[in-house]
């Protein structure tokens, strides 16, 4: 069988700790994003969102047998990090040891801002990190692929700015807050931003965790929280994948396509069916009226990822095969490094070798334009 590299669609990078303290505008650095000790232990704080115990944050040991201890460990601190999330270069080896050939790389504290409720301070938040993205994958900019953040608490014409720069800076695809916001995304509110991202060509991700507001406080505990799975994961990207599909933005932005991150597959196949079923008895009275099946603009127009997802995986085929990528959640804890090939062995079992490099690779490499 001939060998080839993987791509990951979901990894992430580790902010600098003084990221935003040394370049956001001079009236926001008293309360910029920022590493803070409490108790003995270390706290990434970001105004108005969630305070997140660098424990959780303490990034994988490369082999088994430190890997438990690490999760483990209590007062965690950012320099325990793996070096590859915070250093481009070293990242590169990373990927060499891992069998990766690229990856899309998303925040790591970055994630928090869409739930600051401070439309100025988010939109310099994310203008800081969108600046620092593009300089970190420049190192590398055919195997780092970086994807940009929108402030959408203030007025529209922001996002379009902050869209347009992404843009400039080379990304192919943009954040939103995933879930439903109090202004849901079929408000006439966004149609200038729907517009123009069309227009762009730029993409749209919703990514696990990107909450418009606080929700939860998952600081690392010593058992899994329920919320991260439930709510942070599953529940928040498939309330944003109906409230998309259901306010006929795809319908009504055909061009525009959509990205589900982080959320594993397993769940889209039945909520699909269960959308379509309400279709079909009363699509005739429903506003704003669908002239297709829900699962008909999912398959034109949504991707998702997965990391470790074997149930998801057998229902490939009622989803949309060419839509779905796998990726690597480096350097998160919970990802597969170093162990990828390993997993992926064990997840595609039995899945035809054509299909398995479309969905480890192919896909990814389509979907982003990668020439590896």
């Amino acid at each position: 069988m001939q060998e080839y590299k993987y791509i990951s669609a979901d990894s992430h990078l580790v902010e600098p700790e003084e990221l935003w303290v040394t370049r956001m505008d001079r009236r926001f650095r008293d309360r910029a994003p920022r590493a803070v000790m409490r108790g003995g232990e270390k706290f990434m704080v970001v105004e108005g969102s969630l305070e997140v115990s660098l424990t959780a944050e303490v990034l994988l040991a490369t082999d088994a047998k430190h890997r438990p201890a690490l999760d483990r460990e209590r007062g965690g601190r950012h320099e325990h990090t793996r070096p590859g999330g915070l250093d481009p270069h070293l990242r590169l080896l990373d990927q060499d040891a891992d069998n990766i050939a690229a990856e899309v790389v998303y925040p790591n504290w970055g994630l928090y801002f869409f739930a600051t409720p401070d439309p100025e301070y988010q939109r310099e938040a994310m203008r800081v990190y969108n600046g620092y993205i593009a300089e970190y994958c420049a190192a590398e900019r055919a195997r780092l692929t970086p994807i940009g953040l929108l402030p959408l608490k203030g007025p529209i014409k922001w996002a379009i700015e902050e869209a347009e720069r992404c843009a400039r800076l080379g990304m192919p695809q943009v954040m939103i807050a995933a879930g439903v916001p109090k202004r849901p995304y079929h408000d006439p509110h966004y149609k200038p931003l729907w517009d123009a991202l069309q227009s762009l060509g730029l993409m749209v991700a919703m990514h696990a965790g990107c909450y418009d507001e606080p929700f939860v406080d998952f600081t690392y505990q010593s058992v899994l929280p329920q919320s991260l799975i439930v709510e942070g994961k599953i529940v928040l990207l498939e309330r944003g994948m109906v409230n998309l599909i259901s306010g006929a933005v795809p319908q009504s932005y055909p061009r525009l396509r959509f990205v589900l991150v982080e959320g594993g597959i397993g769940w889209i196949a039945p909520v699909l069916r269960l959308m379509d079923h309400f279709w079909e008895d009363h699509h005739y009275w429903m506003e704003p009226r669908l002239t297709e099946p829900p699962s008909f603009y999912f398959k034109r127009q949504f991707w998702a990822t997965f990391e470790d997802d074997r149930p998801g995986l057998l229902t490939r085929d009622l989803i949309n095969p060419d839509h779905l990528m796998w990726g690597s959640d480096y350097p998160h804890s919970e990802g597969t490094f170093p162990f990828s090939r390993d997993r992926i062995a064990a997840d595609f079992a039995g899945i035809e070798p054509v299909q398995t490099r479309k969905l480890v690779r192919d896909n990814a490499a389509s979907l982003y334009g990668l020439k590896l």
